[in-house]
């Protein structure tokens, strides 16, 4: 049976565009390490020939000691590194333990000599990252409420827990958690989530996926459809 590709959505995870058959041959070409928090995956200015695919972990990218950007259930990580040999741009820090697949730059190679798909979903997340590294030089980053519901929609695809503190969301997304707090007011007006002490839960999947597709990639909010 032919199997139909994933319909891209803006910043999807590099997994979500795969075929089940190329996420498995993926996976299975490398091996599979659950990690701790705080472990570190990538250290800025260091070498390295491995990639590493996020399955349930989650992790935080850090430039000079700065938050630069959140990384998710099946989202990959090494990428440039793997193009072109250079030393690591930014540091990789788990700050959700969980499971990810390890894959030496050759057997990667080799999964994107037999799947085409492989090698066109890297290209997508690398055009959506050198279009965010532009869009955050230039003061434009997501509003933190389109952030934070980004993340919430992570966790519905079962691939990890729930989040169950606010300060969980903010360290990951690199922002202050009062900033958390003013985000999940504004979704739980809008009926899309509930919060209570150590509970944050999406309410409605239906309204989560109309919030953020009022939003363009640049962050920007289209107007509502009339009517």
């Amino acid at each position: 049976m032919t199997q139909h590709r994933p319909r891209a959505q803006y910043g999807a995870p590099f997994l979500s565009l795969l075929r089940a058959d190329e996420r498995r041959d993926l996976i299975d070409a490398g091996t599979r390490h659950q990690v701790a928090d705080g472990a570190q995956l990538y250290a800025q200015g260091r070498r390295s020939a491995k990639i590493v695919i996020l399955l349930t972990a989650h992790a935080r990218v850090l430039r000079d000691g700065a938050w630069v950007a959140y990384r998710g259930p099946g989202d990959i990580l090494g990428e440039l590194s793997l193009i072109d040999g250079r030393p690591h741009s930014a540091t990789v820090q788990i700050v959700r333990a969980g499971a990810v697949a390890v894959l030496s730059h050759e057997a990667f190679d080799r999964v994107m000599r037999r799947h085409d798909g492989v090698r066109n979903a890297l290209l997508r997340v690398l055009v959506h990252r050198l279009r965010c590294a532009d869009l955050n030089g230039d003061g434009r980053a997501e509003p933190t409420v389109v952030r934070v519901a980004r993340l919430l929609e992570r966790t519905r695809r079962g691939d990890a827990a729930p989040f169950r503190y606010q300060h969980q969301i903010a360290e990951m997304l690199g922002v202050a958690r009062s900033s958390v707090v003013r985000a999940l007011g504004r979704l739980r007006e809008q009926g899309i989530v509930a919060t209570g002490h150590g509970t944050v839960e999406v309410v409605s999947d239906e309204r989560l996926s109309a919030f953020l597709s009022r939003f363009d990639g640049n962050g920007s909010e289209s107007p509502e459809p009339d009517g």
